[in-house]
């Protein structure tokens, strides 16, 4: 197979939202910090764990709170995140016809945690997250650059899913299509607007959008 797509984690193929707030939670209580719900986290997640942090922290000292945060999320990763509905029987479609990469944001040991617990790990081809990349972070192309060197494929024959704009401006800069998927924290329109060249109503839908593009061509 000489295809690829390269999917987000957090809010493309998991809905993971609940765990981060969980162990945010937990963090901010250990050092009497100030409270955040749900929605904050969900507005506030994508950029990686310690920019998270240092938007929680306040006045709070954010590398313990990064610390506190590691300690509580290493307990939830797993009990606290669930696939989205249909993304199981999506990639095993997928897979028949593409090569499968996951890249991240998300610190690459949480990143194989969850695709090890979601018994994911046969179908997919590559995992990357800022530390494959000496730290850097998308909207830098930098991890969907070490897709192709791993796997031997171009950008000519990729495609990228995800969940918000920085995944298409990350597209964008490495040169491949992005499919827009709603169930994260962006809705329809901003997905359009950020050059998504398309925008599905989630990830389980790829399989079939992608039958109709081989179909068309």
């Amino acid at each position: 197979m000489d295809r690829l797509v390269i999917f987000d984690l957090d809010g493309t193929l998991v809905d993971s939202f609940a765990g981060i707030h969980h162990a945010l939670d937990l963090a901010l209580s250990d050092l009497d910090g100030p409270a955040r719900d749900l929605e904050w986290v969900r507005r506030h997640v994508g950029r990686g764990v310690k920019a998270l942090m240092a938007d929680a922290a306040g006045g709070l000292d954010q590398d313990e709170l990064l610390r506190r945060f590691r300690v509580h999320y290493d307990r939830s990763v797993v009990e606290m995140t669930t696939p989205f509905p249909g993304v199981d029987s999506m990639l095993a479609a997928v897979a028949k016809t593409h090569r499968i990469a996951i890249a991240s944001n998300k610190p690459l040991r949480w990143v194989h945690k969850l695709v090890r617990h979601l018994g994911w790990d046969p179908g997919i081809a590559a995992m990357v997250a800022p530390e494959s990349v000496n730290g850097v972070r998308k909207p830098d192309p930098a991890m969907i650059h070490a897709v192709f060197d791993r796997l031997g494929i171009g950008p000519d024959r990729a495609l990228m899913v995800g969940d918000m704009p920085i995944d298409a401006e990350t597209g964008r800069a490495a040169g491949i299509p992005v499919v827009g998927v709603t169930t994260g924290i962006a809705d329809h329109q901003t997905l359009q607007e950020a050059g998504c060249v398309a925008v599905l109503e989630s990830a389980a839908d790829l399989a079939a959008w992608l039958k109709g593009q081989t179909s068309s061509e």
